[in-house]
């Protein structure tokens, strides 16, 4: 008997296939059930325990092979246990073995795949995963030449951004073309791709807690601050374990900025030159007063150490200038690799 279709019956748009032989249903969080036709052998391939469950033959009636007692539109239908917000989202990556509804570092991601890992997990669908995951690190860099690439990438980004009245580009502000820190934080706790983290974490300790992804673009006035290229993040997605790795890694950053002052700009000139430590001290103290945003991001206060000859005019001698590079970018690699020790991530499990 075809199963009762109701009001609040509702087709997915685009995982209902005409030529699917099985029809899977769930329930979505506003009540209604969602149906997904879709093919058998399609499941049964990415998911042993989907495999394992179309085994069991389907109950007929009276014990007639053709006479299945469930269905819907003539195929066998399959009522899941699982969310249909969840079963769409892996459904969804199974029909998409590219990846392509994911966009290079579409803030929405993380929200958009959790259902995929959560139902690749339960139902063993490793290489679906595995495909989700790499798409979730390609976002964020994972080693110090990425980050300097994205960082690039992000600078062009803000200033296509500001020469735009509205701060939009193709209908979007900045922060709509950034991957956002705090939901991927989530998804990597919650499924285990540490790899993530790092970034992720130096990312977020950049950003104000006012600066809230929601709040941000609810009232009248949405673009108020995003049109000005604002970045923002989920804070509410974020536990007590996130928020407290979080302020223990912003104390860590702020005592590695406070040491560039000593460990680079404080240090004696090689050859003895009159004025030298005078000009070092002056570079120290541009920087304390013409970066106060940067003064939070030792990587990027690190980077322009390494080219102290296009920002100022009065400068050290070109051995200090030199050294000062070279000392730079030492502390930068050190920097990077202490991340993980600084957002205290060597406890994630691998």
């Amino acid at each position: 008997m075809d199963a009762g279709r109701t009001q609040e019956d509702c087709h997915h748009p685009t995982l209902y296939y005409d030529d699917g032989n099985v029809v899977l249903s769930a329930t979505s969080s506003s009540g209604h059930r969602s149906f997904f036709r879709v093919h058998r052998s399609v499941l049964c391939r990415h998911s042993s325990v989907l495999a394992e469950m179309f085994t069991i033959p389907p109950l007929t009636i009276d014990g007639r092979p053709d006479a299945l007692a469930e269905t819907y539109d003539g195929v066998l239908h399959v009522q899941m246990p699982d969310r249909a917000e969840d079963l769409a989202s892996y459904l969804g990556a199974l029909y998409d073995p590219l990846g392509t509804a994911y966009k290079r570092f579409n803030p929405y991601t993380p929200v958009l795949v959790e259902g995929a890992l959560k139902l690749a997990q339960k139902y063993e669908s490793e290489a679906l995963r595995q495909r989700v995951v790499e798409n979730l690190e390609a976002d964020w860099p994972q080693t110090l030449a990425q980050w300097d690439a994205r960082r690039a990438e992000t600078v062009l980004a803000r200033s296509e951004h500001g020469l735009q009245p509205s701060g939009k580009v193709d209908g979007l502000y900045l922060d709509d073309r950034q991957p956002e820190p705090a939901s991927a934080i989530r998804i990597a706790s919650d499924y285990s791709i540490p790899r993530i983290l790092p970034a992720a974490f130096y990312a977020l300790s950049q950003l104000s807690t006012d600066a809230d992804w929601a709040t941000y673009r609810a009232g009248s006035n949405p673009g108020k601050h995003l049109r000005f290229g604002a970045r923002t993040a989920r804070w509410d997605l974020l536990d007590k374990r996130d928020l407290m790795r979080l302020v223990h890694g912003q104390k860590c950053l702020a005592a590695y900025t406070r040491a560039i002052g000593t460990d680079i700009f404080g240090l004696r000139c090689h050859r003895g030159v009159k004025g030298c430590s005078k000009a070092r001290s002056e570079c120290w103290k541009y920087f304390q007063e013409n970066a106060p945003v940067s003064m939070d991001d030792p990587l990027d206060v690190l980077h322009d150490c390494m080219q102290l000859d296009s920002l100022l005019t009065e400068m050290p001698c070109a051995t200090c200038v030199a050294d000062i590079a070279v000392m730079a970018e030492k502390k930068r690699r050190e920097l990077w690799i202490s991340l993980p020790a600084f957002f205290n991530l060597q406890t994630e499990h691998h």
